[in-house]
């Protein structure tokens, strides 16, 4: 799956209608691998620190040039 703007990594809740953005990146399996990984590891709420439990992990594309400086806007690197 080629995208040049790069993935974000977003999660529901059960029960929720709302996706909530947890992590975005630039690379397809680095993205696939971080979803496996939360969902054997609940991760904390960054808001809360709470872990986020029963949530289902999806994989978006950021489709445009907007959305992807938007998104890209408070990188650390």
């Amino acid at each position: 799956m080629k995208n040049d703007y790069g993935y974000k990594i977003c999660y529901k809740l059960k029960g929720k209608k709302r996706l909530k953005v947890y992590l975005v990146t630039n690379r397809y399996d680095g993205a696939v691998w971080d979803v496996r990984w939360y969902e054997t590891h609940s991760p904390p709420d960054r808001k809360t620190g709470k872990p986020i439990e029963n949530a289902t992990w999806l994989i978006l594309p950021i489709k445009t040039l907007i959305e992807y400086k938007w998104r890209w806007r408070g990188c650390p690197f």
